[in-house]
């Protein structure tokens, strides 16, 4: 139902009314009230996305980070949730308080860390200077890796939770 309401309103033009789209779909008027409706609807802000680069661009890049997240969490989250799955009985509770534990802490608190890690003079530059990897410090902060690695970690902690118990089940 919500992906319906979201397709409807995609189909709507915008007006300055509650709610704020047109057309409203009036059951009332009956038969003539649909047809109506269905008649009032566009495919103008598709067109609008399609015809501009802007907003053709940024929803290209949406699906590539999507993709590549996903590709990450499938490499990731299904070992370590396989490894949770057969690690033995005394440790399996362990290994979910690891995994859940960062959920606990506040959104804005885990943001403040990941910018913390990934600035410039961050632990990961620090880290990858001193293990000699690296002669400077690279920029990771508004880029697509820290769009990617934001993304990808709170799914990958409650995804392998699942997985866990999915694979244990069987």
């Amino acid at each position: 139902m919500p992906f319906l309401i979201v397709l409807k309103i995609s189909l709507s033009e915008t007006a300055i009314a509650q709610p704020p789209y047109l057309p409203v779909l009036d059951f009332t008027a009956g038969f003539r009230g649909i047809r109506d409706f269905v008649a009032g609807l566009s495919l103008g802000n598709y067109i609008t996305i399609a015809g501009d680069d802007l907003y053709l661009f940024s929803y290209l890049k949406s699906l590539k980070v999507a993709a590549v997240s996903t590709a990450i969490l499938l490499l990731c989250g299904v070992p370590l949730a396989y490894a949770m799955a057969r690690a033995p009985r005394r440790a399996q509770p362990l290994l979910v308080m690891l995994v859940v534990l960062p959920f606990w802490t506040s959104f804005l608190i885990r943001v403040y860390a990941w910018i913390n890690i990934l600035q410039r003079d961050g632990l990961l530059n620090q880290a990858l200077i001193w293990l000699g990897l690296v002669d400077q410090p690279a920029t990771w902060l508004a880029t697509d890796t820290a769009v990617i690695s934001g993304s990808f970690t709170p799914i990958c902690r409650s995804w392998s939770c699942r997985s866990m118990r999915a694979s244990k089940a069987r």
